[in-house]
């Protein structure tokens, strides 16, 4: 289905308020799921009318609970909002010391695409690292096991250059969760390899799957990157994990970097820049175009605000306007 931006962008903001949500966090919720959509990314609008954005009520308030030296850590907030913020403080924090680390929990809320937040603090010119322990959500199993241990933890990062930002946004989940659901919502099947059931049999059913299990992404190296993203989104956050400290919620760890910590800042930018010139530069295979990460989501973004439509699915489509309408 092909909707016009300006309608999309009107009924989420309706979907987010109708949520219990005002002001600059309605905004910022909203911000962070159009960024999501416009690039075709699944932690987009299927997130208001599926519990990915809980209604006010249930969030605890946002509050800045300890900082000390180049660090910060805060508590509480719609996930979105609280990640914004950490991103926001990190920067400061860098800008004084070189780098700045801000750690958020006690959200229990979808971060949704943390690219977002990570490009936020590239296209201030810092580099930038972000990561999501999700909480008590337990989804995904560890390496050998289709028992669930982890939530799809996805990690981000963000380097500025001059003319953009490279930037990298995956679940070290196979797949992420809001993509099991659009997958249902859509009546598709899930790709062999990726999902278990409830009894930890294979299964391409997402319905299925919903009731039972992923695996991480490449193995047994996914699983190393989902107990990395783990222990800073978790234990270093002071947020919980599945079966341990739950009522501590989710976790956000956020750093920015000055790139002129160790060398001056320009030469940074120089050599970061003919870096990625050389890269672009390898010859491409048949059919094939090097593409370095965030390039292919900014430019189906950049149609469709160019062209003022966007295609959505229509069951998509057609769940939010029933939230919104209903």
């Amino acid at each position: 289905m092909i909707v016009k931006i300006d309608e999309l962008k009107a009924k989420v903001l309706t979907g987010i308020e109708k949520l219990g949500y005002k002001g600059e966090d309605a905004q910022i919720i909203a911000e962070v799921l159009l960024y999501a959509q416009m690039r075709g990314n699944n932690q987009g609008i299927t997130k208001i009318a599926t519990g990915g954005v809980p209604k006010a009520d249930d969030v605890d308030e946002y509050k800045v609970v300890k900082t000390n030296k180049c660090g910060a850590l805060v508590s509480g907030g719609h996930s979105m909002v609280a990640s914004t913020r950490a991103a926001d403080l990190a920067v400061e924090l860098a800008a004084e010391h070189g780098v700045g680390i801000v750690a958020s929990n006690h959200t229990y809320t979808s971060s949704g695409a943390i690219g977002y937040y990570a490009r936020r603090i590239s296209k201030q010119g810092y580099i930038a690292f972000v990561c999501v322990g999700n909480g008590n959500f337990s989804f995904v199993a560890p390496s050998g096991s289709a028992e669930a241990k982890f939530g799809t933890n996805p990690f981000a990062y963000a380097f500025p250059y001059e003319g953009g930002e490279v930037v990298f946004d995956n679940a070290t989940a196979a797949m992420a969760y809001f993509g099991i659901v659009e997958a249902k919502i859509k009546g598709e099947q899930l790709p062999e390899g990726v999902g278990y059931d409830k009894d930890g049999n294979p299964s391409t059913d997402p319905e299925a799957v919903l009731s039972g299990s992923i695996g991480t992404f490449a193995g047994h190296k996914g699983f190393a990157l989902s107990l990395f993203v783990q222990l800073l989104g978790g234990a270093f956050s002071l947020a919980g994990t599945p079966g341990v400290y739950e009522g501590d919620g989710s976790g956000t760890f956020v750093m920015a970097i000055d790139p002129g910590l160790l060398a001056d800042k320009d030469q940074y930018m120089e050599r970061a820049t003919e870096m990625i010139k050389q890269v672009k530069s390898a010859k491409p295979l048949p059919g094939k175009q090097v593409v370095l990460p965030g390039e292919k989501g900014d430019a189906v973004a950049r149609q469709a605000e160019e062209s003022g439509e966007i295609e959505i699915a229509d069951a998509i489509w057609e769940e939010l306007i029933k939230f919104v309408e209903g």
